[in-house]
Order: structure tokens, then C-alpha cells, then sequence
């Protein structure tokens, strides 16, 4: 049974952070694309459903972004071994 280390430990959940952080990104980019295209309809509507669209999820997102960044700041870098 492989010893669990804590240094292996820390450098999944960095990994694992910084998966979902790329993730949250993606969806950031998708949802901005949307945004520029009801904007760029220039419907009355379209641009209701723009701003509300990045008041309510593009401004989560980035705050969600923002804590998994400082939460990944907090743990150390551990090297990785060179085989």
C-alpha cells in the first residue's frame, strides 16, 4: 500500500484547484462570448438579458475564481522529483 505523504497530498489539491479554476475559466470565456453577442444584437431585451447575465453569473464566477486563486496561494509549492 503506497505511503500517503502529505507533500503528495498538497500537490493533488493543488492540481485539483487548478483543474477547477481552468474550468471556471472556460465558462467565464463562454459566458463573456455570450454576452458580446446579445449586446452586439442590440435587441431592447438582448441587452437586459446580457446585463444580467454578467452581473449574476460572470461576477460569481470570477469571485469563485478568486477564492480557489488565494486558496491555492495558500499552499505551498512542493518541487517535483526529477526520475
Amino acid at each position: 500500500m503506497p505511503v500517503d505523504h502529505p507533500a503528495s497530498r498538497n500537490q493533488q489539491a493543488r492540481s485539483q484547484l487548478a483543474e477547477v479554476v481552468g474550468h471556471l475559466k472556460q465558462f467565464q470565456s463562454t459566458l463573456a462570448v455570450a454576452v458580446a453577442a446579445l449586446r452586439q444584437q442590440n435587441a431592447d431585451l438582448d441587452a437586459d438579458v446580457a446585463r444580467l447575465l454578467q452581473r449574476t453569473v460572470g461576477d460569481r464566477l470570477q469571485e469563485q475564481i478568486d477564492k480557489l486563486e488565494a486558496v491555492l496561494r495558500l499552499l505551498p509549492r512542493v518541487p517535483t522529483r526529477k526520475r
